[in-house]
This record gives structure tokens, sequence and C-alpha cells, in this order.
């Protein structure tokens, strides 16, 4: 619920409240004028005793009334669909009891003579200005069968006396009814007027999502809301696979026309309590309250599938000949204990998704955390290290997915040569450190398209001794220095800084160079053209024996060959 509606809202409830009590204190008002010209010493204890109650039981109301407000705005606050224009039980059960007051008072200061039966008119405008006009006119009916019951119950009145009474009584019904239909109807249209006026300001125009500004609200209140009740909140990245090339070849129309589609899929896919909103271009986002990261995974696998599985115009002309999309998935408080850390999680699990072959679900997982707590790390050296590479995410985004990729190339590879687990963490953590040195370049250098000049590609020649002056002063890190600085090394011995040839290049350096050179040559980068896997394979073993040492080639090429369900 946003702060407007909190706003709104909250008049609206002081003005319900202010007429219910008015209400009450006017038929206590007309039951004490019928009954005062007949006062002895028995009816004020009487009255006196249920005037008692009466404003007894207003102080309770107020009580109820401000502490079921206040739940309704906390529940509704993470909530977009809730329905509070329709009236619950205990709703009812409140008209009920005005209009047994209502009857009461009728009966108590003279029945059908009685001068009080417009205080019903209270009971239609409350109505009214709670629930709209059907339900008003409703209670209006009710009004007027009440008033009827009175009439005609008499049987001592004559057919004559209860025709005047009747006619006198059909003008005010009349007039409650108008009330009650006008009212309701205004209010039907003010409310629908502010929803009208919501949509313009939370939905996305092209696709009828929620918008970016809606969604970081939400998010927000979500959060908010299940840190108060101990809850899970998820949240899933979705990207558009190929989706500029789809643009170029069919058009920005049809882009549209699939932003379209996609977004009714998303739709369709998710719960009644989740929202999806259009992020931004072809990326979307959605908010799953209450849900853990295995059932948001399912949930992700579920659009994923339904998206495939959809026929789209043009989609033949698609890389994979299909139209796909690809999900990072994180939630809180398991993944990340802030709304930009839930958002930042998200996104690097998407962009790993995207990282790798795309059309997959991938949840947010720091494997840089398992492996500086299995050498006992310290939180403040992790700390250090993840600021690091965050600079380089913010100046590079494709340095900061690259390193990703060569830390889970690295991983199988040692994993497929039976690597002692001291050296399978050590050459893991090498992996995220190895390209740290990128953040001496400056960014426009690292992004650019065009040729270097001399000076430019120094700098690129330069960024392994610029990681080994970053990470040579602490201490847990002093064992990666060879590896950082020697992973540019060829085995033919022209390779920087230092021209090591074969065998005195380190062990562990020479498996990081070719699974850099591997994911450097299958990746989108600015200066080059992405390789496939089999272009890049043969790449591999064209340059083993120059570039590359070429055992390690052919069992990285095996690797490879076993692990390829998972690109």
């Amino acid at each position: 619920m946003s702060n407007f509606d909190q706003v709104r809202n909250k008049k609206v409830f002081e003005i319900i409240v202010v007429l219910k009590v008015i209400y009450i204190v006017l038929s206590l008002i007309a039951i004490l004028s019928y009954l005062s010209p007949k006062m002895n010493e028995k009816n004020i204890i009487r009255i006196s005793l249920a005037g008692s109650s009466i404003l007894i039981f207003m102080m309770m109301y107020f009580v109820i009334m401000t502490k079921r407000y206040d739940n309704k705005k906390s529940i509704n606050s993470g909530i977009v669909e809730h329905d509070g224009v329709k009236p619950g039980i205990i709703d009812y059960i409140e008209t009920l009891v005005m209009l047994l007051i209502f009857y009461g008072v009728l009966v108590i200061t003279g029945v059908e003579k009685s001068d009080y039966k417009l205080i019903g008119i209270f009971i239609v405008l409350i109505s009214a200005i709670q629930f709209g006009k059907n339900y008003s006119i409703a209670v209006s009916v009710l009004c007027f069968i009440f008033i009827m019951i009175i009439d005609f119950s008499n049987t001592t009145l004559t057919q004559k006396q209860i025709s005047i009474y009747f006619e006198k009584d059909l003008i005010l019904i009349t007039a409650i009814f108008i009330v009650a239909f006008i009212t309701g109807m205004y209010v039907d249209i003010e409310r629908e007027h502010c929803e009208e006026l919501k949509n313009l300001a939370n939905k996305d125009e092209l696709t009828g999502l929620y918008n970016h500004r809606f969604f970081q609200e939400y998010l927000q209140n979500s959060i908010t809301n299940a840190q108060n009740n101990g809850k899970e909140v998820s949240l899933l990245f979705m990207d558009i696979d190929y989706f500029k090339n789809y643009n170029d070849i069919n058009g920005h129309q049809a882009g549209d026309l699939l932003l379209k589609q996609i977004g009714r899929i998303l739709k369709k896919s998710v719960r009644k309590n989740d929202i999806v909103a259009r992020y931004g271009g072809e990326e979307f986002a959605a908010v799953l309250p209450n849900t853990n990261e295995q059932d948001a995974i399912k949930i992700g696998e579920r659009i994923r599938t339904a998206i495939q599985n959809t026929t789209f115009r043009g989609q033949e002309n698609q890389p994979d000949k299909n139209i796909t999309i690809s999900i990072g998935v994180s939630s809180y408080p398991t993944r990340a204990i802030s709304k930009s850390q839930l958002i930042n999680t998200a996104d690097d699990a998407l962009y790993r998704a995207k990282s790798f072959n795309k059309n997959r679900v991938e949840s947010y997982h720091s494997v840089l955390d398992d492996l500086c707590k299995q050498m006992n790390i310290q939180e403040d050296t992790i700390k250090s290290l993840k600021t690091f590479i965050s600079m380089i995410n913010l100046k590079d985004r494709y340095t900061y997915g690259h390193t990703e990729r060569v830390v889970i190339y690295v991983k199988w590879f040692a994993q497929m040569l039976n690597l002692k687990e001291e050296e399978q963490i050590q050459i893991q953590v090498a992996a995220y450190l190895h390209d740290i040195g990128k953040l001496e370049i400056p960014e426009n250098v690292l992004n650019k398209r065009g040729k270097l000049t001399d000076e430019e590609f120094q700098m690129f020649r330069s960024h392994p001794q610029v990681g080994v002056d970053l990470i040579s002063h602490i201490k847990p890190f002093k064992a990666f220095v060879p590896i950082i600085k020697y992973h540019h090394e060829r085995y033919d011995g022209y390779g920087y800084p230092d021209k090591l040839k074969g065998d005195e290049i380190p062990y562990l350096a020479r498996m990081i160079t070719i699974a850099d050179s591997f994911d450097a040559m299958t990746s989108n980068r600015p200066y080059n053209i992405r390789k496939t896997h089999e272009e890049g394979i043969e790449e591999l073993r064209k340059n083993a024996g120059s570039q590359f040492d070429p055992e390690l080639v052919e069992k990285f090429i095996e690797m490879l060959e076993k692990y390829k369900d998972n690109f």
C-alpha cells in the first residue's frame, strides 16, 4: 500500500468512525428525549446503566476499530490486489448491530409514531462510504423492511392510520434510498478513478505489468513484512535471450509484441500474491512473498518451460530457433540481508545464467564465501575481496562474468585432474583474483571496441603484476601470487611478464591460462567475435605446445565433454 493510499484510507476510516459514533450518540439522545418526561427513579437508574453501557461500548469500539485498521494497513502493505472494498463477516455483523440499534430506537420511541426514523440515514451513509453503491442499497432495503415491520406490526391501528404512516414513511424511505444510491455511486466512481490513476502510475504501458517504480516499493514492503513475520521473500530476475537479435531482424514492432506475449506468460505462471514487473527493456522481475529459494526455483523453471514451449512469430531466426529466457533467483534473508543486496544477488544469478548458454534458471551462490571459509580467511579480508570484485563488476560487466565462468571451469578441471583438496581451493580463489589488476585500467579502455594503442595494450599486459601488488600484503593470499602473476605466460616462453617457459610456469597457472583463454574465445567481448565451443576447442588444440601445455589442453577438452550438459 502506497503512502497516498495509507493517508486516504486513514481519513476515510476516521470519517466512518465519526459517523458511527454520531449515530450511537443520536440513538442514545433519541431514547433519553423520549423517556425523559416519563422518568422516575427506577427509569433514571436504568437509563444511566444503559447510557454507561453504550459509552463503554463506544470506547471499546474505538480501540477495536483502531487496532483493526492498523492490522489491515500492515497486511495490505505487502499485498497489491487487496480487496479493501469488499465487506467481511465482521462488517456484516457490525451493520446488523447498527440496524438492530435502529430497530430498538424505533420500538422504544413510539414504534410507528417514532420521530426518529430519520437516523437510519446514518447507517446508509456509513455503508455507502465504506462499501459503495450495492451494499448501501441493500442496507436501505433492510431499513425499509424494518420500518414496514414497525408500521404493520401494531394490530390496534385502523387501515387508514396504517396508510398515513406508510405514506409518510414511503417519502422517508425514498429519501434514504436516493442517499444510498447517489452517495454509493459517487464512492464507486471515486474508487474506480483512484484505481485507474494507480494503474497509470504503477503499470508499464506496453506490457501491462507493474513498472520499475512499483517493483521497488513492493519489494521493500515485502521484505519489511518478511522481517516482521519471520518469513522469506524470493526474487526472480528474467531476461529474454538474444532479444537484440530478434529486434534487429523482425523490427521493433515485433519486439514490442514479443514483450507483451512474454508478459502475459509471466503473469499466468506466477501465483496470486506474486507480482511481475517490467524491470527495464527486455528484463523482468517477479517478487514472490513467503517463498523460499527452492520453491522460487520451481516457479522459475515453470516460467522458463512455458516460454520455451510457446511458439512465437519470428523465432526461427533466433540462434537456437526458439525464444527462451534466462532467470536468476535469490532470496531474503537466506542469500541477502537488504533490498539492494537481494537485487544484486538476483542480478548476479541472472548474469551467471546468461553466461552459461542461456535458457536456464540459476540461483545465487557465492563460491567465494565457501572457499574463504574453508581457508579460514577472516571476514574483513573477504569483505575487501568482495569490494574489489564489486568494483570490477561496476566498471566492466564482461570481466566480472568472465571471472565467474573461469572459476567454474577450473573447479571442474581440478576435479577432473584429481588435485588435492587444498590445490582445488587454491586454484578457484586464484581464478577469482586473476584479473583483479584490471581495476587500474580505465573503463573506456576496458570496453574499447576498436584497436588498442600501444599505451593501452601495455595497460592490459601489466594487469597481472598490478593484481599481485593489490593482494601481496594480504597474508592468506600470498600463495596465489605466482598463479596470478604468471597466468599470461606462454608454454613456448613468449608470454608475459617474465617469459617463463614450459614447466617453469606454475602448474596451476598453466591450468588457469587454458580456462581463461577458452572463456575469452567463447564469450561476447567488445573487441572480438564469439567462437562456438567447438571452434574454441579447435583453437586450443591449434595452440597446444605453443601457448598452452599440450597435456593439460587434452585434459581440459575431456573435462568440457564430461560437463557439456552444464553449459
